[in-house]
């Protein structure tokens, strides 16, 4: 065999050597690789009763067992907003059921964080913070402003821009809002609801503003009536 063959037989010697080691370490990769566990059951948790009163919001996590049948296995509080968080987290993750994690294609038992997030609708919000209820059925007559003849005047009007969204601050965005809501017969405004809107964002802030806004009370005939109005507003910083 000439030099230049044998330079060649273990050039090709070497690359079959790479070759082979490279296969090796993708297979030990693929025996070592887990799929974890997906969860196919859930239930979300109970907000309590006394901070869901309260308009408190939080959240919670989890850290449990998931055995290689997909049970949740002693559950316990990794961390919490709130004591009762915790606990209703707890009781609900206990219910869940996952598609076992996997190691091979063979079941295995893993340990998991599991979050959880305790949201409140804004409208049970507000609620809380005017301390009355702002969205409520009305089951009377609700008549049109225009039909009166005089407008209603409000005795307070907040600072709108009071009420102007934090994430926006410094950022130079405004608002245009046209709303609608109803004046009740103790001159508080309730089920406010936006018409239009030039910058979204804005919505909530618009539906807070316009809650504070006190009115007095309307009568027609000389009685207290529901009445109707609408109004724009305008937000800028």
């Amino acid at each position: 065999m000439t030099h230049s063959l044998r330079q060649l037989a273990v050039l090709a010697f070497a690359i079959l050597l790479i070759g082979c080691s490279a296969n090796l370490r993708a297979q030990d990769k693929s025996e070592d690789e887990i799929i974890p566990p997906a969860a196919i059951y859930k239930i979300d948790p109970t907000h309590p009763s006394e901070l869901y009163a309260r308009g408190i919001e939080g959240e919670a996590i989890i850290i449990a067992s998931i055995d290689m049948f997909g049970s949740v296995i002693e559950p316990i509080v990794d961390r919490a907003t709130d004591e009762e968080f915790g606990l209703a987290a707890m009781i609900a993750a206990s219910e869940w059921i996952f598609e076992p994690a996997s190691k091979n294609g063979v079941p295995i038992a893993v340990r998991v964080k599991i979050p959880f997030t305790f949201k409140i609708a804004f409208e049970h919000k507000l609620n809380v913070e005017m301390g009355r209820e702002v969205f409520k059925e009305v089951d009377v007559p609700v008549i049109p402003s225009f039909e009166l003849d005089q407008a209603p005047l409000p005795t307070f009007v907040p600072a709108f821009d009071e009420f102007y969204p934090t994430e926006f601050i410094n950022t130079g965005k405004t608002s245009a809002v046209s709303l609608e809501f109803i004046i009740n017969p103790d001159g508080n405004v309730i089920n406010p609801r936006i018409v239009s809107i030039s910058t979204p964002g804005f919505e909530e802030a618009a539906l807070r503003a316009v809650s504070h806004i006190k009115y007095k009370t309307i009568r027609v005939e000389g009685q207290p009536v529901y009445v109707s109005l609408m109004m724009p507003i305008q937000f800028s910083r």
